[in-house]
């Protein structure tokens, strides 16, 4: 006789309390995430601080579409599809460099300026005939906006702009990015062997703290860690209220000497973006996490150190210390975050995992699962399936926004 999993059958939840793991696994809806989501919503995709010279560029994948951001020569930042208008070539192949003299295509030698215009065409008389010029062959420009220092591009034009899109978190941004100057002085990135929505679940949710030692004994054994509230919005971004931790209780030292922007001494606030930003500050140092999703089951992940451009070399060293001790390629967290996100995916991809429940409720106190549950929904709402029932025929509207009303606190 077969063996017959309880969890084979949907559990007895609201339909908002759970969701069906094939989210993750199922490469259809990989690629209407690819379209729906990820080509259709504002990505960050650097810092400012990371192009400071005209021609520095970055290459990046925007669901899965090649695209370069750089700063021009009037020290504008721009965005391109990184193709060659002549026949589809890549035109940038390095992951970040300088450009300053143009850009020039390995095919055929085609080249272009940093404001996107064709300066040169190779043996361009074979053109004469169909009366083709430089004019006409201009790279593709992708939308771009920048705010507080950070870069967004968005591939689809029909879309609010990006303070619109942001709603409310705006103010919070405003508060911690756009009152002083900041820099990246931090890069690393990983693929890792995860659907990305479960490394989204994993930074959004604070019920995981009690897979961190030091999250345990700094923030969770604390009272006043349980005494602050999410705040949830429109679009499902959000933000933990600011929160003491507790370093003296690890052998760590205080966080008070040089905080940044809008942080208390020893302070933690926690925002998130819709899809998939994180932005993590830990009273003297910021952590910003970005994702490009590779396939249903590999996920580019890129983390951002981040300090006050006006730092002393002393106070860099401090927040680079700071920023190592908790994150970082060798910190105390993130090794153990990528642990289990990636054995929640083997058990997913095997079938082994059919439902995964969402369905804490503390009033939006910092365990609550509220915030979890608004991403699935609007998850839903752009795909136009029920997160607990993805491949159901029929009308979804009803699922899709039923969690509305839990969303519309602030």
């Amino acid at each position: 006789m077969d063996h017959v999993s309880p969890w084979a059958t949907a559990p007895k939840l609201p339909s908002t309390h759970y969701v069906d793991n094939r989210i993750y696994t199922d490469p259809v809806i990989f690629e209407e995430e690819r379209e729906k989501i990820l080509a259709a919503t504002w990505r960050l995709v650097c810092h400012e601080s990371e192009l400071p010279e005209p021609g520095d560029y970055r290459a990046k994948e925007i669901a899965g579409v090649p695209v370069v951001i750089l700063r021009s020569e009037d020290r504008s930042i721009m965005a391109f599809f990184n193709v060659c208008p002549h026949r589809g070539a890549r035109l940038v192949r390095d992951e970040r460099g300088n450009a300053k003299k143009g850009l020039q295509c390995l095919y055929h030698l085609w080249t272009f300026a940093l404001d996107g215009k064709c300066t040169s065409i190779t043996r361009s008389k074979g053109y004469d005939g169909c009366s083709l010029k430089k004019d006409d062959v201009g790279l593709r420009s992708v939308r771009t906006e920048i705010f507080c220092g950070m870069v967004f591009v968005c591939l689809k034009d029909d879309v609010p702009p990006l303070e619109q899109f942001l709603g409310g978190m705006a103010d919070h941004m405003k508060t911690h990015l756009g009152q002083e100057e900041l820099e990246v002085f931090h890069y690393h990135r990983a693929i890792i062997n995860t659907n990305w929505k479960l490394f989204v679940d994993n930074n959004s949710e604070l019920y995981h703290e009690f897979l961190h030692v030091l999250n345990r004994r700094t923030a969770v054994a604390h009272k006043s860690y349980h005494e602050r509230n999410w705040l949830l919005y429109q679009n499902s971004h959000n933000i933990i209220q600011q929160g003491v931790i507790h370093y003296d209780s690890y052998g760590l030292g205080e966080r008070s000497e040089g905080a940044l922007p809008g942080m208390q001494p020893n302070g933690m606030v926690v925002m998130l973006l819709f899809p998939d930003v994180m932005l993590n500050i830990r009273a003297t140092v910021m952590r910003i996490d970005t994702m490009t999703p590779l396939a249903p089951g590999k996920t580019l992940v890129e983390w951002r150190g981040v300090g006050l451009k006006s730092d002393t070399p002393d106070v860099r060293a401090m927040r680079i210390q700071h920023h190592n001790e908790v994150w970082g390629p060798a910190g105390r967290n993130l090794p153990e975050d990528i642990a289990a996100v990636e054995t929640q995916w083997e058990t997913m991809v095997q079938g082994g995992s059919r439902y995964s429940l969402f369905a804490r409720e503390e009033g939006l106190k910092p365990q609550d699962d509220a915030n979890l549950r608004a991403f699935y929904q609007e998850w839903g709402r752009c795909l136009g399936r029920a997160p607990n029932d993805p491949f159901r025929h029929g009308n979804v509207d009803t699922d899709v926004s039923h969690s509305i009303k839990e969303i519309t606190n602030v």
